[in-house]
């Protein structure tokens, strides 16, 4: 009978075999863990991120309240006097006006003198500015730290930077390096969650606002003929079906991977027009349209996505192109007039 080794101090050793099969049960007991580990604290983010988005449709449609049924918008228009900083006024175009108006609110809450700058659709992910400005949305303190999903690791770094550090980041490829440094200065203010296009734009006509092809956080659009339109909130036809605020990436329904919104297997929270918000599959919703053929009831936005800015997932196919991907409920069929989940398209304008 074999015994086991006795070590210098009289205790009894672990065999080869014994030790061996300890280290298997915990790297079983591990394995078993993990996964409910990261359940766990996914749900909790999950709960977070839909507190986080509650808070902000509630703002968004309680100004609504007070505002006789409009809904809150950048407002300024161009050739205008409106900021007690002369750069931001006389914009040339209602997009520059617009840039202008959150440069002038983030200076006003902030005391920073946020450089003026141009070209670039604030209303998608700033809009909650205007809601911070009239004291409908958290405190009037900037940044706010609750319009940053609690997964979106990049928007939590550039709140905590200061804007004259963003370009440190850049250099470390921590923040995209597109637009001009003005506007990268915006970056702290940055929101994870977008409000969709019908909500600040026509939907209809020359003047429309459409999406890029070939990059996925951009919209196509003229500056010097683009409008903005301000809606109200009796515009809504399906308001229970109709998304007005998103996240571009499903940062919650898997513990390994963030996934594109486009792709119809992503999952997560959204804001509706009734204030609600509920956790919704993107194959689940309509396919939408494409704003520049309106008339068709099968033509429906299609864009291109892969990875651009530092920390996007990659794309399912891996391939420089990327993969084509449908507008669902970023770009309703009919605006906001249509309906998203829980019934058809309408054929024609409701």
């Amino acid at each position: 009978m074999q015994r086991r080794a006795i070590g210098p101090t009289g205790r009894r050793g672990f065999s080869l075999i014994e030790l061996l099969v300890v280290i298997a049960i915990i790297a079983l007991l591990i394995s078993i863990l993990l996964p409910g580990m990261c359940g766990a604290r996914g749900a909790s983010r999950t709960v977070k991120c839909e507190s986080n988005m509650k808070q902000l449709t509630y703002g968004f449609f309680g100004y609504a309240t007070d505002a006789k049924g409009w809904l809150a918008s950048f407002s300024w228009q161009p050739g205008k006097q409106y900021s007690q900083w002369g750069d931001l006024n006389n914009n040339a175009n209602a997009t520059d006006a617009h840039c202008n108006q959150a440069a002038d609110i983030v200076r006003r809450l902030t005391g920073r003198l946020t450089p003026a700058f141009n070209g670039r659709m604030v209303a998608r992910n700033y809009t909650y500015l205007v809601l911070v400005d009239g004291g409908y949305f958290g405190s009037d303190k900037l940044p706010e730290a609750s319009v940053a999903c609690p997964q979106d690791a990049p928007t939590q770094l550039w709140q905590k930077t200061a804007p004259d550090q963003i370009e440190s980041l850049v250099a470390q490829r921590l923040a995209p390096a597109d637009g001009t440094a003005q506007y990268r200065q915006i970056l702290p203010y940055w929101s994870s969650y977008q409000l969709v296009p019908a909500v600040w734009a026509t939907d209809t006509g020359p003047q429309i606002i459409s999406q890029a092809t070939n990059d996925y956080r951009l919209y196509a659009f003229s500056p010097a003929t683009s409008r903005f339109r301000n809606r109200r909130i009796d515009d809504f036809v399906f308001p229970g079906g109709k998304v007005v605020y998103f996240d571009l990436f499903d940062r919650h329904s898997s513990c390994k991977q963030t996934v594109f919104h486009g792709y119809p297997t992503s999952k997560q929270p959204l804001g509706f027009a009734d204030g609600s918000v509920q956790m919704k599959r993107t194959g689940d919703a309509n396919k939408g349209w494409n704003p520049n053929n309106p008339t068709s009831l099968t033509a429906t936005t299609q864009y291109f996505y892969k990875p651009i800015d530092n920390g996007d997932p990659p794309s399912r196919s891996g391939t420089a192109v990327g993969d084509l991907v449908t507008g669902y409920y970023r770009w309703t069929r009919w605006g906001v007039r249509g309906v998203d989940f829980g019934g058809q398209e309408p054929t024609r304008r409701p």
